[in-house]
């Protein structure tokens, strides 16, 4: 869940990100950051642990991040050390990427298919949301054989579901619901 301190952290960076003209480079650094993080349970709890010195965070996270992200963003990391706020760092990664996509109008979209979508499918896909919704579209595709055939696609907290899986539930209720006489 994400904090207020986390969104007014991620707001002023997007700002300061716009200002000195590295938009792109602070996403591709809270992106780094973002996944860094959300991939190692044991950096989460580094960073969440009070028990944990601030010097020893700090040098963990130079030692991860120090070559591989601009300069302003270790200087965030330094000022929420400074505010003892290291654990906001991930929800401000995750809070920074959703302010930078509302920015630029683009939409993330999780689909789910019973196989892997070919990227004619997914062009098509691509093509046929931008059209329905004005922005522009980055998936997050993920295969489920459960469904049997088909897809499922989400945009917020909208579900489309055409999977066979779901058209076959759809058919069982109806034939159970209907009364016999």
């Amino acid at each position: 869940m994400s904090t207020k301190a986390a969104r007014r952290y991620a707001n002023a960076f997007l700002e300061i990100a716009i200002e000195q003209d590295t938009l792109e480079k602070a996403r591709e650094d809270m992106l780094l950051i973002k996944n860094t993080i959300g991939a190692s349970d044991e950096l989460r709890l580094f960073l969440k642990n009070p028990i944990v010195k601030k010097d020893q965070k700090k040098k963990a996270v130079e030692a991860i991040f120090k070559d591989k992200v601009q300069d302003i963003t270790l200087q965030l990391y330094e000022l929420l050390s400074k505010k003892d706020r290291e654990s906001l760092f991930e929800d401000i990664s995750k809070n920074f990427i959703e302010l930078y996509n509302r920015h630029k109008g683009i939409i993330e979209v999780s689909v789910t298919s019973a196989n892997k979508l070919e990227k004619a499918q997914l062009e098509a896909l691509r093509k046929s949301i931008e059209q329905t919704t004005g922005k522009k579209v980055e998936f997050k595709t993920e295969v489920d054989e459960e469904l049997i055939g088909g897809l499922k696609y989400r945009i917020d907290d909208t579900v489309v579901d055409g999977s066979v899986k779901f058209k076959l539930n759809q058919l069982k209720h109806r034939l159970t619901s209907t009364a016999v006489e």
